[in-house]
């Protein structure tokens, strides 16, 4: 996660969650060069995707956690958000003509579909929820959800800030803390739609948790790792 926003690092070491800080990208300008969600994919397992241009310290950190890394091929960019897709249990939504080639093959050949959309920051605007569920306000991943059996909460577009634009987006300003808890960089109860947000995350027994009481804003993400549970 980016540690742009000191409070939350403390809220989610509070929670007895080790946080791992978001390096910049050189090629990606303003605050989305520390976004997560553009350096690191979680491709299941111990499989992480990550840039090839993260440091070599951050690099020895993740192997040393037990994580195998593949590079990408190329330089992530703003116009080649490489890993910035949506990665659900059985489905992929991505912008396949700038998605990472490498990162496609492993999940096809985990036998994941992978669905074109419109939107290159597909991570970044869809909140996945559960397995096959997820909250966006992208009309086009929003189509592309509904033509294949998953389940689709639409929002109204705006109420989360990101330096530079007018507005950022829900999967930014978000990430599963574990199976149950959806946490949110800001206040989720401030969103307009926060009523059909809680709603929805409830038919799937899903809570939120507000890491702060500011505004919502997009941090890109919150990627979970690993998670230890009590014996």
């Amino acid at each position: 996660m980016s540690d742009g926003k000191p409070p939350l690092t403390a809220a989610l070491q509070s929670c007895h969650i080790q946080v791992i800080p978001s390096e910049p990208l050189p090629f990606v300008s303003g605050s989305e060069r520390f976004h997560a969600d553009m350096s690191v994919c979680h491709a299941g397992g111990e499989q992480l995707f990550i840039a090839h241009e993260l440091s070599p310290s951050m690099k020895a950190l993740l192997s040393d956690e037990g994580f195998t890394l593949t590079e990408t091929r190329q330089s992530v960019t703003a116009e080649r958000p490489s890993l910035n897709i949506c990665v659900l249990h059985q489905k992929v939504l991505c912008h396949t003509p700038t998605a990472d080639p490498s990162l496609l093959s492993f999940l096809q050949s985990t036998g994941k579909q992978i669905l074109y959309t419109r939107q290159r920051y597909s991570k970044c605007s869809a909140a996945v929820v559960y397995d096959n569920a997820l909250i966006t306000s992208d009309p086009s991943i929003e189509k592309i959800s509904r033509q294949n059996g998953i389940d689709v909460l639409k929002i109204r577009s705006g109420f989360i800030e990101l330096d530079g634009y007018t507005y950022g987006f829900i999967g930014g300003c978000c990430g599963l803390l574990s199976r149950d808890i959806l946490a949110f960089s800001g206040c989720i109860e401030q969103h307009p739609d926060y009523q059909a947000i809680k709603a929805f995350a409830r038919n799937y027994g899903v809570s939120l948790l507000s890491l702060s009481g500011e505004k919502l804003y997009d941090i890109g993400g919150i990627l979970p790792l690993k998670e230890y549970t009590e014996t």
